[in-house]
């Protein structure tokens, strides 16, 4: 009971301190970089992992469901993104070439961004070696692309359960009401899970330095639950603001730039947060947290 209290009133103090120090570290303008370079590279990405998706798990019939996963991380900007992909389906090979070149090249800077801001987190001034880096950079957009992937089966897989449920087994009317929550709660709690596991991954992973998993998954939890808020707010905001007529036809782009821009700081917020959480750890009479190897 005692070591729950104490592991709540960390995060309450973490919470606190967090806000300062990305001020501090001026994660605000690696969030800026972080989103010039997603922008760049967000068509290509999303062909390229459709188009990888068709070749080698095309038996899955996966190719709905994934675009359905994608469009999802980002609210407000689907009838954009879906527009736009139906326009460029089924790249040629000399296209599908550039954007992996494309990929690579903006996903390295991304990934140059976050690795400096998460160490600047952490008081690491050391950097890793630009192999080393990479290699990561690599293994990091591997992740992205397999979560996206697995988001999108497990999807796949709960609705067809879902069909041959409601096709197998009869069901009142109140019955057929509670699945249909059932089943989305289903869903939600797949997407939360990936979503914690994929942050928690990154901030494991980004610092150089040791990272326990009980941080890692902190700031992994803080940032899935300011994601999902933050997603919610900026479907509610978006219809009271006419980015229309102020940008006129470069208003979703705008519109999707402000949300990567924001999805860009809630991860960093959670980067930081795992550091703060691990620092006002070494200060409190906790034993079991130990000070980071540099």
């Amino acid at each position: 009971m005692e070591s729950r209290i104490h592991y709540f009133r960390q995060m309450g103090k973490s919470f606190a301190a967090v806000g300062r120090m990305m001020l501090r570290h001026e994660a605000p303008r690696d969030a800026a970089g972080i989103s010039y370079f997603t922008l760049l590279a967000l068509f290509p990405a999303i062909l390229t992992i459709i188009t990888l998706a068709d070749t080698f798990l095309g038996w899955l019939n996966l190719h709905n469901f994934v675009i359905q996963s994608i469009v999802d991380l980002f609210p407000g900007s689907r009838q954009f993104l879906t527009s736009n992909l139906e326009e460029i389906i089924a790249p040629s090979t000399p296209v599908l070439i550039g954007c992996i070149v494309v990929v690579i090249w903006a996903s390295s800077w991304i990934f140059t961004f976050i690795e400096s801001s998460i160490n600047r987190a952490w008081d690491i001034p050391n950097q890793r070696t630009f192999w080393e880096s990479r290699l990561r950079t690599f293994l990091l957009m591997a992740m992205g692309g397999i979560s996206l992937l697995a988001s999108a089966a497990i999807t796949a897989f709960i609705s067809a359960a879902r069909v041959r449920a409601a096709t197998h087994i009869a069901v009142s009317k109140q019955a057929s009401y509670i699945l249909g929550w059932f089943w989305y709660f289903v869903l939600l709690g797949a997407g939360l899970l990936i979503a914690v596991l994929v942050f928690a991954l990154i901030f494991k992973w980004t610092p150089h330095c040791k990272v326990f998993w009980k941080e890692a998954f902190s700031g992994a939890l803080v940032s899935t639950v300011l994601w999902e808020i933050g997603s919610m707010v900026f479907l509610k905001v978006v219809p009271y603001f006419d980015y229309q007529r102020v940008y006129g036809r470069m208003g979703t782009v705008i519109l999707l730039l402000a949300w990567v821009y924001t999805s860009n700081l809630i991860l960093l917020y959670g980067a930081n947060f795992s550091a703060q959480f691990h620092w006002i750890g070494v200060s409190a009479p906790d034993p079991t947290i130990m000070s980071p190897k540099k």
